[in-house]
């Protein structure tokens, strides 16, 4: 299949979905004469380990600054030592001894990387919006200067893939957080505060260090000259930021960016004919897609409006015309490949009969709410079938696209009051591979943070703390699925897909990109 011709428009279309036109300006150029281009969808938020959304902000933490361990290079889920360690070993089911590497230096004049800053940075990541990745973590036992052991409260062996690799498990500069952050409340417990940072990092110690920002437009990523390590091979990437995945995929096809993720639904005729000197790689990816609920609202708190919506919603017909019918129907939380995944949903089979008689039920004809979205094609064509669809048991649905920083915030406490008049909305969240770190944004103390939804459940939480300790896989898996069953009782979601992540690159460079999706920039080459 031929690809279409990029017109002037379309580059303008572009441009403009990238900020203005200066997002295309000149780049300072490296010593080597080459810039790297990869794209994002959206811009800084918040690059705090503790606080932070996940996407671009763990591809920063993981180019600025340090972790204990990383995620191995390949296909497969693995973990080696992290590149600020000079050893880490798990010497029992409850400790995982770490040494650091002498000489490890912050930028700013903050000195050199020590265990107290390891154990500065979990202790905060216990107060912040992240916590649930801390659960099992007891305490930081500091043994010298470079030396320390991580205590848990209990075995579990996902921990490695969970937090430690994780944007989590970033290790924070004690000295400047403390120095140029600012106070908020824990997360956890309200009474203790916690110094926190956003879009700037107080100090940097990884291989590369942020050098210009353009909000909404690009970010610049150059060598940081306090560097011990391995010196990466690429030495200037720029992150241009491009929200809509068709805006970015007629930016790769007209030169402008280097490496970019792309539709699902574009996703075949990329299969069939690729652009010249370009690589396609696709990743199962650890996503998962809904519609939620406030059930708070008091256009919701029905429990049968709820349910007629679900029952309502043309899942496949969202597939198809969203996805390009690329993209697996989920039915849950939990995406495939790992314990807990389920092939079937109580809300699985539509019923447009039943959600008529519910809403009559309810005396909620002619209701109208509000389905705020990301403004992006897939999410604007899943708006469109849902409005269509409750348009057919009688309630009216306005679609609202957003801008994606001001949308990340409407479910937060934290940023206002919106989240009180917020009423239902498609998520995507991702995750690491294991159920846990799916189930851990739905228990009670994540209402006002990511618990949009706000409902609370004590057997939820019971389970979610129990599978935390369980060592039996098949155990563990029940566990989930039960977890999942709950959420359905809720009749708070509408599962949508864990949709795939594919990419298209350049042949001039190998990338490194995980199973999840998350790129790690430390590690990516010239070809």
């Amino acid at each position: 299949m031929a690809h279409n011709e990029i017109t002037r428009r379309f580059l303008m279309q572009v441009a403009m979905s990238m900020g203005g036109t200066a997002a295309f300006s000149r780049m300072a150029l490296s010593q080597d004469g080459k810039v790297l281009k990869i794209r994002y969808n959206r811009d800084i938020q918040c690059i705090d380990p503790g606080y932070m959304i996940g996407g671009i902000d763990i591809t920063l933490q993981t180019a600025c600054l340090g972790n204990l361990a990383n995620y191995a290079p390949g296909d497969e889920w693995g973990w080696v030592p992290g590149a600020i360690v000079e050893s880490i070993d798990q010497t029992d089911n409850l400790n995982i001894h770490f040494k650091l590497r002498p000489g490890v230096l912050w930028s700013g004049g903050y000195g050199e990387v020590t265990s107290e800053d390891v154990k500065y940075s979990f202790d905060r990541g216990k107060q912040g919006q992240w916590s649930g990745k801390y659960d099992t973590i007891d305490h930081i036992e500091v043994l010298g200067p470079y030396e320390g052991i991580v205590v848990l409260n209990k075995p579990f062996a996902p921990l490695w893939l969970t937090m430690l690799c994780d944007g989590t498990g970033s290790i924070v500069c004690k000295k400047a957080v403390e120095e140029k952050g600012y106070d908020v409340d824990g997360s956890v417990d309200a009474t203790v505060k916690v110094k926190r940072y956003d879009t700037s990092f107080p100090a940097e110690c990884g291989p590369y260090r942020i050098t210009n920002w353009e909000p909404k437009q690009r970010i610049e990523l150059g060598l940081n000259p306090d560097w011990t390590g391995e010196k990466p091979t690429i030495e200037q990437i720029h992150i241009i930021i491009v929200e809509d995945e068709k805006a970015a995929e007629i930016a790769y096809e007209a030169g402008d960016v280097d490496l970019t993720s792309i539709a699902v639904d574009s996703l075949a005729r990329y299969r069939e004919s690729l652009p010249p000197n370009t690589k396609l790689k696709e990743v199962a990816g650890l996503r998962w897609t809904w519609l939620g609920m406030n059930t708070e609202h008091p256009k919701l708190q029905d429990h049968r409006v709820r349910e007629a919506i679900c029952l309502a919603v043309d899942v496949d017909a969202i597939l198809a015309g969203a996805y390009g019918g690329l993209a697996p129907r989920s039915n849950g939380i939990v995406p495939p490949g790992l314990i807990g995944h389920r092939e079937t949903s109580k809300y699985a089979v539509r019923d447009v009969e039943k959600a008529k008689a519910l809403v009559a039920e309810a005396g909620a004809e002619g209701l109208e709410l509000r389905l705020d979205i990301i403004n992006k094609t897939d999410m604007n064509s899943a708006g469109a079938i849902i409005q269509a669809n409750l348009a057919e048991i009688g309630i009216n649905l306005i679609v609202n696209p957003m801008e994606s920083g001001v949308w990340w915030n409407i479910g937060l406490e934290s940023e206002g009051d919106a989240w009180k008049d917020s009423q239902l909305w498609i998520s995507r969240y991702g995750d690491s591979p294991d159920p846990s770190q799916m189930a851990q944004w739905y228990v009670a103390s994540q209402v006002g943070i990511w618990n949009w939804e706000r409902w609370k459940n004590e057997e939820f939480d019971t389970l979610y703390n129990d599978a935390l300790a369980e060592t039996d896989p098949a155990k563990r898996g029940e566990m989930y699925v039960r977890m999942q069953e709950i959420m359905d009782d809720t009749a708070a979601y509408v599962w949508i897909t864990h949709e795939p992540i594919p990419f298209i690159y350049r042949d001039s460079f190998d990338p490194v990109i995980h199973p999840d999706g998350q790129e790690y920039l430390p590690r990516f080459t010239w070809a």
